[in-house]
């Protein structure tokens, strides 16, 4: 039975192409440094969300603000908004790992997801 389900998934492969080699003469997205090839060209809201709770934990525990905090704006002393700012500045030296189902999986910088948001707008 393990054998069939290895036989369909190279099925889909056309003559003479392995699961490593590119279709068409294309090259290889994997050797794109800077190209996005999982995924949106975009931060998702759930990566966003999920950097937004991790950052603003890691202020309510201590850790250092990246960003000028005004001590008289009452906003500012709340975690999530000092951690949403942070985000949308891009101060925040982050990289977002997307895999694949196969294994591969690409690391982003956030300030390069941010950027093609930027380019949306």
């Amino acid at each position: 039975m393990t054998l069939f389900a290895v036989r369909m998934s190279y099925s889909r492969l056309g003559p003479g192409e392995t699961m490593s080699s590119p279709s068409n003469g294309e090259k290889s997205q994997e050797g794109k440094k800077d190209e996005i090839w999982i995924g949106p060209r975009r931060l998702t809201r759930y990566e966003r969300a999920r950097i937004l709770g991790a950052r603003a934990l890691q202020i309510s525990m201590g850790a250092p603000v990246l960003i000028e905090v005004d001590e008289t704006d009452k906003k500012m002393s709340d975690p999530i908004h000092v951690a949403e700012k942070e985000i949308s500045m891009g101060v925040l030296p982050v990289l977002v790992r997307r895999k694949l189902p196969d294994g591969r999986a690409q690391e982003i910088s956030l300030k390069k997801l941010l950027s093609f948001r930027k380019e949306e707008i």
